[in-house]
């Protein structure tokens, strides 16, 4: 699947050459799929994709219709029927026995960086938001809202993309917005007097911060980057630039004191960090820095005894620290593996499933939807 940050880079790099694109979005499923709502393809005029919205059974399909769509110039849902398992009308023999409904929409260069900018603020947000999206107007006219208008909700206001007509229905759509929120599922969708509204939950980007910047930190910051993730790598020695090219997509910053960490970087409810700089009282500042910051991971790498004893002297300091539910000690999932990048894999991988608060489990194991959002639930706070 394309991650959201592939998206928006692609949108905002059609609206920086003044170019159109065809954006393809899951929005509703019945059944099953290979891609959850949110999964979303670019089409370029060139014919070049960004992103999928399945495993590329229904790629090349999509671009064909998508081309019909940049001709016509309105948006429309594009519906793939497999529940009986009869694909011959399109050949594509997808076997998925699922309804997926595709919104395509049109964009040129002002609405592809209206359209970006409205998902990269949901991204940022520190909280889980929702997108509402008009996916069906049974009935249009002057007042109705056009297909593929969006709405956002952030910081106590509502941020908009396309054509909501005479805002009534935005009205409700800010209401199901939180609902959404409140449910924690992205595939929702409600009828407000003939008009559908898609409601997708996005959660925050996960900022990753790796503390060190030794051999090991360079597979970790890789794997974030690949998942589209905000990386930043922080370092206590000088000659930063010198090291950054080591971390390509990745913001390297310094940090002289590891106690000051917070004056070094954004310490947020959607960072993830990892210290791994391999000196005991580097990492033990910067633990005491994580501890009391509103991070919601802080992995550290080693033995557990070693992370324990420093746990002995911050709760010996005149504010002492204790260990909470945001550490892990040692870091990582038992994948099995050995060497920088099977660790980074296994490290990876558990910040993906804390921060999507799943549990890491067999998907043969699971049982309901593969991509059902999971519940919200309170952002830790300050120690």
């Amino acid at each position: 699947m394309s991650t959201h940050r592939e998206i928006i880079d692609g949108l905002f790099r059609a609206a920086d050459a003044g170019e159109s694109v065809v954006l393809a979005t899951v929005v509703r499923i019945t059944g099953s799929s290979y891609g959850g709502v949110g999964s979303r393809m670019l089409i370029c005029v060139d014919g070049t994709t960004v992103g999928l919205v399945s495993g590329g059974c229904l790629e090349s399909d999509i671009a064909e219709h998508a081309r019909r769509v940049n001709s016509t110039g309105a948006a429309e849902v594009v519906r793939y029927d497999t529940l009986d398992d009869d694909d011959a009308p399109w050949g594509l023999g997808l076997g998925c026995n699922g309804l997926i409904d595709i919104l395509l929409e049109p964009l040129n260069a002002a609405r592809a960086r209206s359209v970006g900018d409205l998902l990269q603020r949901a991204l940022e947000a520190d909280e889980p938001s929702a997108i509402a999206t008009v996916i069906h107007v049974i009935e249009s006219d002057s007042n109705s809202p056009q297909i593929g208008a969006h709405a956002l909700a952030r910081d106590n206001s509502i941020l908009t993309s396309g054509d909501w007509g005479s805002g009534f229905v935005l009205a409700d759509a800010s209401e199901g917005i939180a609902d959404a929120i409140k449910a924690g599922r992205r595939g929702l969708v409600h009828d407000y007097n003939g008009v559908e509204i898609a409601f997708e939950v996005v959660n925050p980007s996960v900022h990753l911060l790796v503390c060190g910047s030794g051999p090991d930190a360079g597979p970790i910051a890789r794997f974030g980057v690949e998942l589209g993730w905000e990386v930043t790598v922080v370092d206590h020695r000088a000659g930063v630039a010198e090291r950054a090219s080591r971390f390509p997509g990745a913001i390297v910053t310094e940090c002289l004191d590891a106690l000051e960490l917070a004056d070094c970087v954004n310490l947020s409810s959607r960072t993830a960090a990892v210290v791994v700089s391999h000196h005991f009282e580097r990492d033990r500042n910067y633990l005491n820095s994580l501890l009391r910051s509103e991070v919601t991971y802080i992995g550290m790498l080693g033995p557990r005894a070693r992370t324990e004893r420093m746990f002995t002297d911050l709760e010996a300091e005149p504010v002492p620290l204790h260990p909470d539910e945001r550490v892990y000690s040692p870091v990582g999932m038992d994948i099995g593996g050995d060497g920088p990048d099977a660790i980074a894999l296994a490290i990876v991988a558990e910040i993906s499933a804390v921060s999507s608060r799943r549990s890491a489990g067999h998907l043969r194991d699971k049982r309901g939807p593969l991509h059902a959002a999971a519940p919200s639930v309170p952002t830790a706070g300050k120690a």
